[in-house]
């Protein structure tokens, strides 16, 4: 899922407004350290899913011979190696 900078942003500053309403959280930083490091979170993320798209495509660059001569689709065999790798990993996008 992709996000510009100013929807992270305004997410970091909603969740940090909300956490500071509820009673018994105490920060350890002002608001502007806390909306960064949140920001940060966010960001990084939403990077597991695009980093995971580039190994699942360098992957299939071995099957490229196959894919252009219509033995496999592309489509369907990235699905799969993604799912693959998703569940080997127990990554949770």
């Amino acid at each position: 899922m992709k996000l510009s900078p100013e929807k992270i942003e305004q997410l970091a500053a909603e969740i940090v407004d909300q956490l500071a309403e509820i009673d018994g959280i105490l920060f350890q930083g002002n608001d502007s350290q806390l909306r960064i490091a949140t920001k940060e979170i966010i960001s990084d993320e939403l990077m597991v899913e695009e980093r995971l798209d580039a190994e699942v495509h360098k992957l299939l660059q071995a099957y490229k011979y196959e894919i252009t001569m219509g033995r496999m689709s592309y489509d369907e065999l990235f699905k799969k190696t993604r799912q693959r790798l998703i569940r080997e990993r127990n990554i949770v996008l």
